[in-house]
């Protein structure tokens, strides 16, 4: 080995070009900027829907505030940013809904906002540094406008996480900066 092959192994692990990185490269780690906040990647999550179709959820932290960013590639990227809900605070009668296994609600009011029933998703969920996948039901809303999104996902019968953001333009994602490698 030579004393410069340590660079070529780094360089060939890259899986961005340094001079164009987008929101489809971002890894734990990497550090970008939203609106006038500077976020970091805290953790990754991959779903497999199945028919080799798969997306990516990142944890992000801009200091004292988490949310989440979801991205969706199926012939055109729709990035999405939310937050976690209680599922307790969409109302009783969408607890009841969900909690007893019966067909979800085709609507949802949450704080003003109606939500319709956009589409009910089996899949499988891990973090990227995990060895095994979490069986999911998510059951994804969209406000009228299709500008708002609620996410109720179940795992097992009784543990569900709910959150609710909004769909923004990968645009809307700058100056993005990857990990610095470790020599």
């Amino acid at each position: 080995m030579g004393i410069f092959d340590f660079l070529k192994k780094k360089k060939e692990e890259r899986h961005y070009d340094p001079t164009n990185i987008t929101v489809r490269d971002l890894g734990k780690g990497y550090i970008f900027e939203y609106g006038i906040e500077t976020w970091t990647v805290t953790a990754l999550f991959e779903y497999d829907w199945g028919d080799n179709y798969f997306t990516r959820e990142f944890v992000i932290k801009n200091g004292t505030t988490e949310k989440f960013l979801h991205i969706e590639d199926d012939g055109g990227l729709v990035v999405t940013l939310s937050e976690k809900v209680k599922l307790r605070k969409l109302g009783e009668d969408v607890c009841d809904y969900m909690e007893s296994n019966q067909k979800p609600p085709k609507k949802i009011n949450y704080k003003g906002v109606t939500y319709y029933l956009d589409e009910k998703s089996p899949g499988y969920s891990k973090e990227i540094d995990a060895a095994n996948w979490e069986e999911l039901v998510a059951y994804n809303y969209l406000d009228e406008e299709e500008e708002k999104i609620l996410s109720i996902e179940q795992y097992d019968n009784e543990e569900f996480e709910v959150s609710k953001g909004i769909i923004i333009k990968e645009i809307e994602i700058s100056n993005i900066l990857p990990v610095a490698d470790k020599y």
